[in-house]
């Protein structure tokens, strides 16, 4: 259907064009009706503020009545938007508020008179408020009430998607409008949400009084300090106590190097975590051996499995089977040697005996120990006193800058083997393989470095 007016082509059955509002099929206005808004002019709703087609009666937004429909009736005047938190009504028609007697303007809602431009209420005669407004003390203006927290308005839900008659005219509706443009019938009531108030201000906690302090109990007579707490593991703090001893790093030319003072229960020796810490030897493990006092002097607890702790002899010792010898840097293995082992019989085979060397029955064997853990030489001990050096001896290590001429000797009684160090320049170490004892003076090699332990006589 095209619009007279504009011509926009409207849709089938429509009662005013949705271009230009004019009114396509509709009895002729009567003469003595209110005229409308100028052609062309939009109609602004006094409720929600949007613009309508001038030919519209009803908004298209919300229902509320855009002009008078009968003579003489014009539309209430827009007095603000809905109060906050609330949905918004259509207005209805309703007669012209009556005068009040002697003039007085007419009352709003709630018996209160209505507002004047820009919001502000009505002014008597002289500028003064009008009559029955109670004043402040003092002639001031009255006091206004509090206002409530500000609510936040509710969400407006999206009408109908779907097109389809008015149920009340059956005149089409476009999908996006809430009301009828021919009779203004709701087609979709938005469902209004609860108000969302806002969040009240933070208020600063009340500060709590200070929880008084028990006062100091004085101690009669005694002037001497609490003992110090005990640290993880019920050892006491190294400052707690003094030292019982100290731990002497010997340099690679035989000088002192740095003195750890040995305290409290314990002391640990190790890589990274312990009391005595070298983090550039690789040759340590994170702790590597422990040191306690004892009542006699001192003790070592070896801690670390694959490489223990080796002490220097200054005195002949026995061997053991399977004693770990650290003579300059060779690592050896001590072994004896069992009866059938030490006297092997002759191979005969078919009454023929097996030519070979002359038999010689050795009563011990020194394998020595490489890096991978595996072995390279294996030396039989056959003489009663066998010497190792670098230069002398019946075992020599040419290779070895670290062994002395005549480095140490190995001696067999027939029962049991022992090992004398011939004052050399680095010393002869034996493996600890258990707690041990360790008197003044004596050294230590723990890795790569080696300790000389000072104890408090």
């Amino acid at each position: 259907m095209r619009c007279s007016k504009c011509g926009h082509d409207n849709p089938p059955g429509a009662g005013f064009c949705l271009n230009c509002g004019t009114s396509l099929v509709g009895p002729a206005p009567l003469a003595n009706s209110t005229p409308g808004p100028p052609g062309g002019l939009l109609v602004t709703c006094p409720a929600c503020r949007t613009e309508n087609p001038p030919s519209m009666r009803f908004c298209r937004n919300c229902g509320t009545v855009l002009q008078a429909s009968s003579p003489g009736i014009l539309p209430t005047p827009y007095m603000g938007g809905p109060p906050m938190g609330q949905p918004p009504m259509p207005a209805t028609l309703a007669a012209p508020p009556p005068m009040g007697p002697m003039g007085q303007p007419p009352m709003g809602p709630m018996g209160q008179p209505p507002m004047g431009p820009m919001g502000q209420p009505p002014m008597g005669p002289m500028g003064q408020p009008p009559m029955g407004q109670p004043m402040g003390p003092m002639g001031q203006p009255p006091m206004a009430p509090p206002s409530p927290p500000p609510m936040m308005p509710p969400p407006i839900m999206p009408a109908s998607a779907g097109p389809g008659p008015c149920p009340r005219c059956n005149a089409p509706i476009q999908p996006a409008f809430a009301f009828c443009q021919q009779c203004g019938f709701r087609v979709a009531a938005p469902t209004p949400m609860a108000p969302t108030p806002m969040a009240p201000t933070p208020m600063a906690p009340t500060p709590m009084a200070p929880t008084p302090m028990a006062a100091p109990v004085e101690v009669v007579g005694s002037m001497q300090a609490a003992p110090p707490a005990e640290v993880a593991r019920g050892r006491t703090a190294p400052a707690a106590e003094p030292a019982w001893g100290f731990a002497v790093s010997v340099n690679r030319d035989g000088s002192d190097g740095e003195r750890y003072p040995l305290s409290g229960d314990y002391v640990t020796v190790g890589r990274t975590g312990a009391d005595i810490s070298i983090e550039q030897d690789r040759f340590l493990a994170r702790v590597h051996a422990r040191l306690e006092p004892t009542a006699d002097g001192a003790r070592v607890v070896p801690v670390d499995t694959l490489n223990g702790v080796f002490r220097k002899l200054d005195r002949p010792v026995e061997l053991a089977h399977g004693a770990i010898l650290l003579i300059g840097r060779e690592v050896l293995r001590f072994e004896k040697l069992d009866h059938d082992e030490r006297t092997p019989a002759p191979l005969v085979r078919h009454g023929v005996a097996m030519f070979g060397s002359p038999p010689r029955e050795p009563w011990g064997r020194l394998s020595q120990l490489l890096p991978s853990g595996g072995i390279r030489d294996v030396r039989h001990l056959t003489d009663d006193e066998i010497v190792v050096g670098r230069e002398e001896g019946e075992l020599v290590f040419s290779d070895d800058a670290f062994l002395s001429r005549r480095h140490c000797t190995l001696n067999w009684d027939g029962q049991r083997a022992t090992i004398t160090d011939l004052n050399s320049s680095n010393g002869t170490f034996l493996r600890l393989t258990g707690v041990g004892p360790v008197r003044h003076g004596e050294h230590l090699r723990v890795g790569d470095q080696l300790f000389r332990i000072e104890l408090r006589r």
